[in-house]
C-alpha cells in the first residue's frame, strides 16, 4: 500500500499539477539526493547481497535525471563550494529549485549503469567511496551479512543466547545484525562476519563474487574526468559513533590520501557512513574540517535551507527516491562521553543487570583506553565469567593479559577461542606473538604460519614469521616472506630493492646472513631482539589499523602543504598519548620535513632514534637531513651508523660521497662513490660526484 506522500506524489506529477509547485518559496531550498545503488531493469533481478541498498533501476533513475535536468538546477560539487563563503552558503541565482546528486559506497552499477545516464543528460554528481571497498576487493558488513543469512539452509540459528527463524523471516535476521553493527561498539562487531559464517554454516563470500560487485580505481578515473566529484566515504565505513575520536579521524584521512593519490585531484566533500544525527558524534564536524575537508554530507533526511546550511552537516534524501513522481515532489516540497562519564554509566549498568556482559567488557575497554590495565583485566574477567562463549571479551582480556606478562593465561584464553574457531587469524597472530615473548620460537613460527594459512594477506603475520625465522636461521624461508609482502605491494620500489639486497646477501653469506634480520627491520622500522619486537607488537594493539597504511602513504606519496598540515594534529595526539612509540616520532619527522620544518623534523628523528636505535629509515632521513644543511661532521657520524646494516642502497653511499667531499676528505669520498656505482652502474649522480672529487683536487 502506497504512503501518503507517495500518493500525493503520483498525483501531482500524473495531473502535471507539481509545475505549479516550482513558483513556490521551495526554491530557495537545497535538495540532495543520495543513491546507492541501480539495479538492471529486468523484473526478474536479485542479489546475493543486501536489496536494501538498491534504490532503483535504470529505466527509472533514467527518467529522474532526466527530469532534474530539465526542471531544476542540478548543481556540482564545484559549484555548491562557489556557493559558500567564509562558512555562509548563499542561493544562486536562479528561480529553479537547486539539487546536487550524490552516491554512497562504491558499487559497479553506479559506473555500468548510472554513469552513462549522467553522461549523456551531462549531469554532474558526487561519488563517495569507501576506499577500503575499492583496495581490499572487499564488500562491506552489510552486504555480507546479507549474503550468509540469505545462503543459510538452516531453520533457525542461535545467537548470545536469541533465536533467529530463517523461513521466512531472513529479512528480520539480517536487520538485526546489521543494526547491532550499526549501534555496537566496532571492538565488539570486529568479527561479527566470521562468526555469523560459522553459525550459519556458510562460507563467506569468494573473492570473485565480491569483486564484480566493486568499482575499480580506472572506473573511478574515468568518472572523475567527466563531471563526477570524487569524495571520501570514510576508508572501512565502520558507523563512526562505534569508533573512537582517533580511529575517526584517521578513517577520514586515510580514506581522503588515498582517493587523491589514485585521482590525482584533491578530494573536498566527505559522506559520513551511515550519517543520521544519532550515527555521528559531536565532534565529527570538527574532526572532516581538520582532515581538510570542505563539504560534510548526512543522511539526516531533510531539505536545507540556503540561509541555514552548516558545511559539515548538509542534509540529504535517501528515501523516496524510488520514483520520479517523488523525487520531483521532494525537490519542489521537499556526542561523545567522558572516560569518567562513561565508565559511570557501565557501573550503574551492572547494579541494574549485575550478570549483563557487556557492561563489564565495556568497562574492560574504558579501562584499557585508560592505561589501567589491571582494573581491564578484572572487569573483562567478569565478562568472560558472566558468558564464557563471549569471544571478543576473550580476545581482549588475553591481550591485556600479554601486555602485563601474564602469558600462560592468556595462552588459555586464545587456546578457548581457537578450540571453537580454528580459522581466527588474528588470535593465531596473538597466540604466536605470546608464544614469541616466552621465547618458545618454533610455536610462535607454528601459530603465525596458521595465521597466514587462514590470511594469506596477513602483512604484520608475515613480516613478524620472517623476523621469526631469522631468529632460527631459516634464511632462505625468511626472504620468501619478503618475497610474499612484495607480491602484495608489487607498486612499493622500496621493498623491491629490498627483496634483491636479501637475495645478494643470501648468495654471498648462505649460511651466516645476520644481515637478513636488519634487512626486516630496516622495512619495518621495528627492531631485532624479542622483548623489543614484543613491545612493538604491544604499541600496535592500542592503534587503529589504519595508522599504518596513512603512515605508508604519507612516506611514499607527494601531498599538499594543507593535507600534510591537517595529518599533524592526528600524530601530535598519538605522540602525547604514546610517547614511547618510535614509529610516532618517525612519521612527525617525515611530516615535518615535508613541510619544511627543519628542526622540529630533525629533533623527531632524534627521539626515534632514542627509543629504537635500530631504526634504519629515521637514520636515514636524519642523515639526509643533516647533510642536506651542510652539516657534514654530524651527516657522517650518522652515515657511519648506516653503513653497519651494509644496506645495498646507492642513494645511501652517493650521499656518503657528497658528505666527505664536502669534509675534503676525497678518498673517502671516492670510495663510497665507486661503491654507489658498484651497486647500480647505471647511476649518474656518483659519477658526478668523482668528477667534482677530480675538479677540487686538481685546483
Amino acid at each position: 500500500m502506497k504512503g501518503k506522500k507517495e500518493l500525493l506524489a503520483d498525483i501531482l506529477f500524473n495531473s502535471r499539477l507539481v509545475n505549479l509547485f516550482k513558483r513556490l518559496p521551495m526554491r530557495n531550498k537545497l535538495i540532495v539526493l543520495n543513491y546507492h545503488r541501480i539495479r538492471p531493469h529486468d523484473p526478474g533481478f536479485t542479489t546475493e547481497f543486501d536489496d536494501g541498498v538498491y534504490n532503483l533501476d535504470a529505466d527509472e533513475f533514467e527518467r529522474q535525471v532526466k527530469w532534474l535536468k530539465y526542471n531544476t538546477l542540478v548543481l556540482s560539487e564545484s559549484d555548491l563550494m562557489d556557493c559558500c563563503q567564509h562558512g555562509e552558503f548563499s542561493h544562486p541565482q536562479t528561480s529553479r529549485p537547486c539539487v546536487v546528486i550524490t552516491f554512497d559506497d562504491g558499487y559497479r552499477d553506479n559506473y555500468t549503469l548510472a554513469y552513462p545516464i549522467l553522461r549523456a543528460y551531462e549531469t554532474p554528481a558526487i561519488l563517495f567511496v569507501a576506499t577500503h571497498m575499492i583496495d581490499s576487493r572487499q564488500l562491506s558488513w552489510w552486504d555480507v551479512i546479507a549474503y550468509l543469512i540469505k545462503r543459510c539452509d538452516k531453520p533457525f540459528i542461535m545467537f548470545n543466547g536469541r533465536q533467529f527463524s530463517l523461513g521466512p523471516q531472513k529479512n528480520e535476521a539480517i536487520s538485526h545484525f546489521q543494526q547491532l553493527m550499526k549501534q555496537e561498539p566496532y571492538e565488539k562487531t570486529k568479527y561479527l562476519a566470521s562468526e555469523l559464517s560459522e553459525i550459519c554454516e556458510v562460507a563467506l563470500p569468494a573473492p570473485d563474487i565480491q569483486d564484480r560487485e566493486i568499482l575499480t580505481w580506472d572506473q573511478i578515473q574515468d568518472m572523475a574526468a567527466h563531471n563526477i566529484a570524487i569524495g571520501s566515504h570514510t576508508h572501512t565505513h565502520r558507523v563512526l559513533t562505534t569508533i573512537s575520536p582517533s580511529a575517526q579521524k584517521e578513517e577520514m584521512i586515510l580514506s581522503k590520501l588515498i582517493i587523491e593519490k589514485h585521482i590525482h585531484r584533491p578530494v573536498f566533500s566527505i559522506s559520513y557512513p551511515v550519517g543520521e544525527s544519532r550515527y555521528i558524534t559531536a565532534e565529527t564536524a570538527q574532526f572532516a574540517a581538520s582532515s581538510g575537508y570542505l563539504l560534510g554530507f548526512t543522511t539526516n533526511t531533510g531539505v536545507n535551507d540556503w540561509k541555514g546550511i552548516r558545511p559539515y552537516t548538509v542534509k540529504r534524501i535517501a528515501r523516496l527516491l524510488e520514483k520520479v513522481a517523488t523525487v520531483s515532489l521532494l525537490t519542489i516540497l521537499p556526542e561523545i562521553f567522558t572516560w569518567d562519564s562513561a565508565a559511570a554509566h557501565q557501573i550503574k549498568m551492572m547494579e541494574i543487570h549485575p550478570t549483563y556482559a557487556d557492561a563489564y567488557y565495556r568497562l574492560g575497554i574504558i579501562h584499557l583506553g585508560r592505561g589501567k590495565i589491571g582494573d581491564a583485566i578484572r572487569s573483562l574477567q567478569e565478562a568472560v565469567r558472566f558468558n564464557p562463549d563471549y569471544t571478543e571479551a576473550r580476545i581482549k582480556l588475553g591481550i591485556c593479559q600479554a601486555i602485563s606478562g601474564d602469558y600462560d593465561n592468556a595462552e588459555k584464553n586464545f587456546r578457548f577461542i581457537l578450540d571453537k574457531r580454528p580459522s581466527f587469524a588474528d588470535v593465531h597472530y596473538y597466540l604466536g606473538m605470546v608464544y614469541a615473548a616466552r621465547k618458545e620460537i618454533s610455536l610462535a613460527v607454528e601459530c603465525l604460519e596458521k595465521a597466514i594459512a587462514v590470511n594469506p594477506a596477513y602483512i604484520d603475520a608475515v613480516l613478524k614469521l620472517g623476523i621469526l625465522y631469522c631468529q632460527q636461521r631459516q634464511y632462505r624461508l625468511a626472504l620468501d616472506m619478503l618475497e610474499r609482502i612484495r607480491k602484495l605491494n608489487p607498486s612499493d620500489s622500496e621493498l623491491e630493492a629490498l627483496v634483491t639486497t636479501g637475495q645478494s646477501i643470501l648468495e654471498m653469506h648462505p649460511e651466516t646472513s645476520d644481515e637478513l634480520t636488519l634487512l626486516f627491520t630496516s622495512y619495518t622500522g621495528g627492531a631485532d631482539t624479542m622483548s623489543e619486537l614484543i613491545g612493538g607488537f604491544v604499541s600496535h594493539l592500542n592503534i587503529s589499523p589504519n595508522l599504518s597504511d596513512i603512515m605508508a602513504i604519507v612516506e611514499k606519496e607527494g601531498f599538499s602543504s594543507d593535507s600534510l598540515k591537517a595529518l599533524l594534529p592526528l600524530f601530535l595526539e598519538y605522540r602525547e598519548t604514546f610517547p614511547e612509540y618510535s614509529d610516532i616520532h618517525y612519521m612527525l619527522g617525515v611530516l615535518y620535513k615535508k613541510l619544511g620544518q627543519r628542526d622540529d623534523a630533525e629533533r623527531c628523528f632524534k627521539e626515534s632514534l632514542r627509543l629504537n636505535p635500530n631504526y634504519v629509515k629515521a637514520r636515514l632521513h636524519l642523515f639526509n637531513l643533516l647533510k642536506e644543511q651542510g652539516r657534514f661532521v654530524e651527516a657522517a657520524e650518522q652515515g657511519g651508523a648506516l653503513e653497519r646494516f651494509n644496506l645495498l642502497y646507492p642513494d645511501l653511499y652517493c650521499g656518503l660521497a657528497e658528505t666527505y667531499l664536502g669534509l675534503s676528505r676525497y678518498a673517502e669520498a671516492e670510495q663510497f662513490a665507486r661503491k654507489a656505482i658498484s651497486i647500480n652502474p647505471a647511476y649518474a649522480a656518483p659519477q658526478q660526484v668523482i668528477q667534482q672529487i677530480r675538479a677540487q683536487m686538481s685546483a
